[in-house]
């Protein structure tokens, strides 16, 4: 299994706030993956710089967004990376785990009603943290197909409606053929004849049902 970590990589600059590249990649190498290392042995942990130079969106994170078991994206800075990497890893996938450090900038409000977990880059943190990423993958584990994100079940919905739409034409479509004269009748444009037809028809309810479900009439 594999766990793709979303944060920023070199030097960051916010107002007065400034984090060194080292000191991200200790937080990295010391707190989250360690963390992450205790709750699967055999979970192959990655980076963004291991794959690629900082700063850039190359076809590898995409891959390592897309296809990774597990995401964990850290948004204790406002990084514009971070972000978009976020937002595309919510469009396809479940299992994404936001963390954030304790006291840190409040983050985005589109974001502020998702849960995530508080941190302390410490030894009594890393206590925590351990314990808190254990708690979520047996979560993952015991509830596979639970939706973490808002987009996915509004996409959900829409498949939903989508596909009870098309069975709904199956319908319409399964009683006009079910009726060839009539079916005839409507192709060639002899309306007279269809609605005649349609009148007599036994099975004219599944039709019209089938119809307005569709949303065609």
């Amino acid at each position: 299994m594999k766990c793709f970590v979303v944060m920023p990589i070199g030097d960051q600059s916010y107002g007065e706030l400034y984090i060194s590249s080292s000191e991200l990649k200790g937080k990295y190498n010391d707190l989250i993956k360690e963390a992450l290392q205790s709750v699967n042995k055999n979970l192959e942990i990655i980076r963004a710089d291991e794959v690629v130079k900082a700063g850039s969106i190359t076809n590898e994170i995409f891959k390592n967004i897309i296809y990774s078991d597990y995401v964990i994206v850290d948004i204790t800075y406002p990084n514009p990376n971070v972000f978009y990497e976020l937002g595309l890893r919510h469009a396809v996938r479940n299992k994404t785990i936001l963390i954030k450090e304790k006291n840190s900038k409040i983050p985005p409000f589109d974001i502020n009603n998702l849960r995530y977990i508080e941190y302390e880059n410490t030894s009594t943190g890393l206590k925590l943290l351990k314990n808190e990423f254990k708690k979520i993958f047996e979560n993952f584990e015991n509830e596979p197909t639970h939706i973490d994100n808002d987009f996915l079940k509004l996409l959900k919905s829409i498949q939903l409606i989508l596909n009870n739409k098309n069975q709904a034409k199956k319908k319409a479509l399964k009683g006009l053929f079910d009726n060839p004269e009539m079916l005839k009748a409507m192709i060639s444009g002899d309306e007279d004849k269809a609605i005649e037809m349609l009148s007599k028809s036994t099975n004219l309810d599944d039709i019209i049902d089938g119809l307005v479900d569709s949303g065609e009439i």
